[in-house]
């Protein structure tokens, strides 16, 4: 009885270069997939961050108020935000499950800071109108020309934001 070679050597390395380009195709597969739910996450954190500077600037809640009954846009009212806490704050900003911290020109904000622990974080910085009270119209007028007042002033407020 004669027996024959039932695997040859072209097919055992065609099988092995197979399994080896199968295994490279379901690695990138899968990279490609942690690359989107990053890319998810992100964009979720940037958006979220932008809607709430967006909130935090022009709501009448933490804008600053003009002698003429109105609210001043980008601007920043420090008095009002010392009065709310920092989990009221989030609750307002729809930023509940996640960190916050309030930088106003470098200063970080001592009642509204949270840890950024998490690899995730996203922050804007905004020029917005400084106060710590009510704005007379003719203070705005001064300050768009160059010459601020002590209770009107031209800061960076930064938004940092993370999960």
């Amino acid at each position: 009885m004669n027996r024959g070679q039932i695997f040859s050597i072209d097919f055992l390395i065609a099988m092995i270069l197979m399994i080896f380009f199968l295994g490279l195709i379901l690695s990138l597969g899968e990279l490609q997939g942690y690359e989107r739910k990053e890319e998810r996450i992100r964009y979720e954190l940037e958006s979220k961050t932008e809607s709430a500077l967006i909130s935090l600037v022009n709501s009448p809640d933490y804008a600053c108020k003009l002698d003429t009954n109105s609210y001043l846009a980008y601007s920043f009212d420090y008095s009002k935000i010392n009065l709310i806490s920092q989990d009221d704050l989030k609750k307002s900003l729809g930023l509940i499950d996640y960190n916050l911290s309030l930088i106003l020109n470098g200063h970080i904000d001592v009642n509204h800071n949270d840890a950024h622990n998490g690899t995730n974080v996203y922050a804007i910085d905004l020029n917005v109108l400084y106060c710590d009270s009510e704005v007379n119209f003719s203070d705005l007028n001064s300050c768009m020309n160059g010459t601020c007042s002590p209770t009107l002033s031209n800061q960076i407020l930064k938004l940092k934001v993370s999960k």
